[in-house]
């Protein structure tokens, strides 16, 4: 049944877009990037926050459209290595956003937990205390930097709340 309402409204904007209705809004584009993300349909996601980029580059969106495209490749395709170039690229392009602090956190965070290449994840992590020694995210950053390496299983704070 999702798979139909998926190409329905593919169908749909595909004859939109025909028609002349024009070019789809950032925040049109945004809202389809999440509901095809929300629906699992990742290409489809990628695709919608790609557009929003490419069309609308100096959009408040299009940092955090870029950046939920490196989300997409992490944790929805379990591309790894795309992902970590899509976090360097919303840094790069945008390194004014708040997005720009998420991805580089998120660069740590791949490295450490999902690729297991320790000697990186440091390396993004000491670059996030160092560009962002204020941020929200830097008693995240030390717990990760703490604990970098380690079992899940060997962590006492997490084991403590296994216990309650």
């Amino acid at each position: 049944m999702k798979r139909i309402l998926a190409i329905l409204l593919m169908l749909a904007l595909a004859l939109g877009m025909l028609a002349g209705c024009g070019k789809m809004t950032d925040e049109k584009l945004m809202a389809l990037g999440k509901e095809m993300e929300e629906r699992e349909n990742f290409d489809e996601a990628i695709g919608y926050y790609e557009k929003l980029v490419q069309d609308y580059p100096d959009s408040p969106l299009a940092a955090e459209a870029l950046h939920y495209v490196g989300k997409v490749y992490a944790n929805g395709i379990k591309d790894y290595e795309q992902a970590i170039i899509i976090f360097n690229d919303v840094i790069d392009k945008y390194p004014e956003s708040p997005n720009a602090a998420h991805s580089q956190f998120m660069i740590g965070f791949v490295y450490a937990n999902s690729i297991a290449d320790t000697a990186e994840a440091r390396l993004a992590y000491h670059k996030f205390q160092s560009n962002y020694p204020e941020h929200e995210l830097v008693p995240s950053v030390e717990f990760e930097l703490k604990y970098l390496g380690r079992d899940i299983n060997e962590i006492p704070e997490l084991m403590n709340l296994e216990a309650e």
